[in-house]
Order: C-alpha cells, then structure tokens, then sequence
C-alpha cells in the first residue's frame, strides 16, 4: 500500500463522537448505525461522502473518539448529541485500499497497522496532527461493505 498525496483546505464536519479505549478495541459499525439516521438532516452538507474521524485524546492512556461524521460547508445548530469541528487542512498522505465486504473492521485494522507500523516509522517525522480521516465516497458501497475506502494522514 504506497499513498499518493493531495493538499486540502479546513475541513468542517458534523458527526457523533464515540470515545473508546484503543485497548478495548470498538464497534465502528455500531457507531454508524446510530449516526446514519441524522445524515439526511445535517444542514449545510457538502456532497454525498462520509469520513470517519479518528482523534487521539491521550496517547499515553489509549484515549480515542470515532466519529461518523459529513462535510459541511458551515457548522449550524446542532442537536441530538452530534458535534461540529473544524479540522486543519494543509497536506495528507491517502491510503487508498479495497474492501472485499466481510469483517470491514478486520480491514481497516490491516490498513491501519500498515500505516501507523511500517510506513510510519520510516515517515514519523512527516506526521503533523493526531487524527486521521477515514474516506467514504462513491467508490464504497455502504450496503455491501464493498469497494474502496481512503484513509487520510496529515503529513507535512
């Protein structure tokens, strides 16, 4: 898995934060399942992709939040639990990888452990936030599991 790289804007999003051990692992499924009922609603959504924020909280301690979340163009009103955040853009390493459609979980912990295992040691110094942004767009088949998804790095 080699990424390519692209430069971005902020990106301001609206999601449903899950905090989570990384020791006690997460359900993501789960998450989305909840959140998907409010996508249609979030105001201000900025085309038909979804990310999934992942944000380090404590290093040390293994403290993380996962987040469904959409893009928007500006943050509103915001209930039901959901929260908005704007995320600093500037340059990403994107990982892009196929999924086959079973254990979706499975695959992203490979694509993660590939990322912040080999290609992060030899690129460590290049990393410049702590969080990263899973990427859903009209390459990936929610209802199947099957496609392909992107992971984005914030590199320097």
């Amino acid at each position: 898995m080699h990424p390519t790289f692209t430069t971005r804007g902020d990106i301001r999003i609206v999601g449903l934060a899950q905090p989570f051990r990384k020791s006690e692992g997460l359900d993501g499924p789960a998450v989305w399942r909840r959140f998907r009922p409010f996508v249609e609603r979030i105001p201000n959504r900025i085309g038909c992709h979804t990310y999934g924020l992942n944000e380090v909280v404590d290093m040390a301690a293994g403290e993380l939040i996962y987040a469904p979340a959409v893009e928007v163009s500006e943050i509103g009103d915001l209930s039901d639990g959901l929260f908005g955040k704007t995320l600093e853009g500037g340059r990403f390493a994107v990982f892009a990888f196929p999924l086959a459609g079973g254990d979706i979980g499975a695959e992203f912990r490979r694509a993660y452990d590939f990322i912040y295992g080999a290609w992060a040691q030899e690129n460590r110094s290049c990393l410049r936030a702590w969080y990263d942004l899973e990427v859903y767009d009209e390459r990936f088949d929610p209802a199947t599991l099957t496609g392909e998804a992107s992971i984005w790095v914030p590199v320097t």
